[in-house]
């Protein structure tokens, strides 16, 4: 699905693109090369590499799979997209060890499935990390250059993706941010307050145009507007506003 002049949307369980439990996995298309933007919870993984190729891309043009953090969703099918593509697995230092090795605890795993957001027979298949990126890393994809920031708060350290090409800002939220400046703050381990209250300035003057977060609408106008209402919602003294009310974010 064609979201704007070189971003796809591959995979989904929210609008039937993929397994139901997927989050948002997105396609940066370049003339040099393809990026994936996580992997989906691995359950039917073969459904995101025919969307590629539905897309007219080849799968095995993917040089990277960008895996934002370490909750099953998101990563639980990195290693067999490795496996078909041989693409090089990129995630951030602090989500690296979970994703490689993580216990089922210490992934949010645990309380998901006594959420009954997962089956209980679910099982999580890790993936070795070929490269860790931290803030100040450059990412090169062709014309596209990928800023890593990373944001401590729904998780260790999500990698969330400043992607610049020409005069366009793009910036791939993950779970940490959604429209109307929403935040993804729960109970599981790496999740924490303090830690989005801390990091949340990451997101300030990146100005950003189209916005694609890991679930729910994106934006392709004025994305920054959601990134800075995000920032303010956090210096008030309520709890800030929590995406995923109806479909859980995890």
């Amino acid at each position: 699905m064609k979201v704007s002049e070189d971003v796809y949307l591959v995979g989904s369980g929210a609008i039937g693109l993929s397994n139901p439990l997927d989050c948002h996995v997105y396609l940066l298309a370049d003339k040099q090369g393809l990026a994936l933007i996580d992997a989906g919870a691995g359950l039917d993984t073969d459904q995101i590499l025919t969307n590629v190729a539905n897309e007219g891309f080849d799968p095995h043009d993917i040089r990277y799979l960008i895996v934002t953090h370490c909750h099953t969703d998101h990563a639980a099918g990195a290693r067999h997209v490795k496996s078909q593509t041989s693409c090089e697995v990129v995630s951030s230092s602090e989500e690296k060890p979970y994703i490689e090795h993580g216990s089922d605890e210490e992934l949010g795993l645990g309380v998901c499935k006594k959420s009954k957001w997962y089956p209980d027979d679910l099982t999580y298949k890790h993936c070795k990390i070929d490269r860790s990126l931290n803030d100040k890393d450059i990412l090169s994809l062709g014309a596209h250059k990928i800023s890593p920031v990373v944001l401590s708060g729904h998780s260790y350290g999500v990698l969330c993706l400043l992607v610049e090409s020409g005069n366009r800002r793009m910036f791939f939220s993950s779970d940490s941010v959604f429209l109307n400046g929403t935040i993804g703050l729960g109970n599981w381990p790496g999740c924490s307050l303090d830690a989005y209250r801390a990091n949340i300035s990451k997101l300030r003057d990146l100005q950003v145009d189209e916005l694609y977060p890991g679930h729910m609408l994106w934006t392709l106008r004025e994305g920054q507007n959601h990134l800075d209402k995000a920032i303010d919602n956090l210096t008030y003294g309520w709890i800030p506003p929590i995406g995923g009310h109806n479909h859980p974010v995890y």
